[in-house]
């Protein structure tokens, strides 16, 4: 295929995906019901399909949410919460499944990953080509409120490890060590950066290859943080290492090692093309400087040298 015919498979695509964001925002025209990402975005993919831009300076992919009341008439709204369903749209999209994940604040643990696994079991279910986030909004619409019934019934089962207002309150802290073959891809990188920054977790990502990932912080927060980075299309991703400490009325600060989670920003090691990885002299000196040199040798089988180390 010509390099004119891929991108005129990828105009049509996101052809698709912008009727597709219009339709939504009609639906969902209330303030707060639909937000994009970036509205910038779709400017530029506008400009690409009206040919002002090269595909090569198409940076931006489209990224929204949309809220869903989950109440009907035997519940409260206050019953039943809200579900945000948080989407990015790959550019192959609809030919490929766009990347969703969803939130639920008032909804526990075990109900939230019942109701992520059957709306992705749906989502793969789906024929790729057509367009299917209108579809995702309609099986939650029709189904969430099987999941928050579950929530009501064990409510007063819960109520111990609930806070004020039935926020459920953590009760261990998490520190997560993940393994990646590579981490490239600009879109991981910001996702992975602001799933982190959004759940509140602390820790860092190194990209190249292999790509590391560590985050820290309470464990519903990284159990959620690990369900969306692994949905994601990885050519291998597994945890390296899980570290579970209960709180016992200690402060999650208190056990943390690493400050606010940050992209690490060290010297690259050339490759062919972007098969780069970072210095691992640098990468060693880091990790001791955070009392986890400990690490280095599970992820690369030898032990750690400092840069000034022959």
């Amino acid at each position: 295929m010509s390099k004119n015919e891929e991108n005129a498979d990828v105009r049509e695509m996101l052809e698709l995906q912008l009727a597709e964001v219009e339709m939504l925002e009609s639906m969902f025209a209330n303030p707060g019901e639909f937000i994009l990402d970036s509205p910038e975005a779709l400017q530029e993919l506008r400009a690409f399909i009206d040919g002002t831009l090269s595909y090569e300076c198409l940076d931006a992919r489209v990224g929204f949410t949309i809220k869903i009341s989950t109440s009907e008439s035997s519940l409260t709204l206050s019953q039943a919460g809200d579900i945000e369903l948080v989407c990015h749209l790959p550019h192959e999209y609809p030919n490929v499944l766009p990347e969703v994940f969803t939130r639920a604040p008032s909804m526990d643990r075990d109900s939230h990953r019942r109701l992520k696994e059957d709306l992705h079991e749906f989502l793969a279910s789906q024929e790729t080509g057509q367009i299917m986030v209108g579809l995702l909004v309609d099986w939650l619409q029709e189904n969430a409120h099987k999941y928050v019934k579950e929530v009501d019934q064990s409510a007063e089962n819960n109520s111990s490890v609930k806070g004020t207002g039935g926020t459920k309150i953590e009760t261990s802290f998490t520190r997560l060590w993940i393994y990646s073959h590579h981490i490239y891809s600009k879109f991981k990188r910001r996702d992975i950066f602001e799933w982190a920054s959004e759940l509140g977790l602390r820790g860092f990502s190194m990209p190249g290859k292999p790509g590391i990932v560590c985050v820290e912080g309470g464990t519903q927060q990284v159990d959620e943080f690990w369900y969306r980075v692994r949905r994601l299309n990885w050519k291998r991703i597994m945890i390296k290492e899980q570290e579970v400490i209960e709180l016992e009325g200690r402060e999650i600060a208190s056990l943390c090692k690493f400050g606010k989670f940050q992209e690490l920003e060290l010297e690259v090691q050339g490759g062919k093309g972007r098969n780069y990885h970072m210095d691992l002299g640098q990468f060693y000196e880091f990790l001791q400087e955070h009392d986890s040199a400990n690490i280095f040798p599970m992820y690369f089988g030898v032990e750690g040298k400092t840069v000034g180390d022959s």
